[in-house]
């Protein structure tokens, strides 16, 4: 039982790492937007996207 409670502590803080990261592309997307760089803000974008399903996998998984 402790092995499951650690394992399901560390994926909620891999899925908090995340979403933090998620937010940090979001901001970045929105900063290469600005400056008329449409093709890094879709990496960005994207790069965002794919962090946030990986927090949605990881809390699905473990439960929040």
């Amino acid at each position: 039982m402790p092995d499951e409670v650690t394992t399901r502590t560390e994926a909620i803080h891999r899925a908090a790492e995340c979403r933090e990261r998620a937010a940090k592309y979001e901001a970045l997307a929105q900063e290469a937007k600005e400056r008329g760089d449409i093709e890094m803000s879709s990496q960005f974008a994207s790069s965002a996207v794919a962090e946030r399903q990986e927090a949605q996998r990881l809390e699905q998984h473990w439960g929040r």
